[in-house]
């Protein structure tokens, strides 16, 4: 049986492979227009939406 000698050193130091590349923003990026406040949802209000989707939900599960 032949012994083989293997080229690859034992000590290397494994690399991502994964680079991460920022991409220049767009104009529809930099210019990001606010919703104003008297079309906001109070916390409240969407708790209580939340609460009752939930319900809603449960109700469905235990017909």
């Amino acid at each position: 049986m032949e012994t083989t000698a293997s080229t690859i050193p034992t000590n290397t130091v494994g690399l991502s492979r994964t680079r991460r590349v920022r991409k220049a923003p767009t104009d529809e990026q930099r210019e990001v227009q606010k919703t104003p406040e008297s079309e906001l949802m109070s916390v409240e209000e969407y708790f209580d939406m939340v609460w009752d989707r939930y319900l809603e939900k449960y109700e469905k599960l235990q017909d």
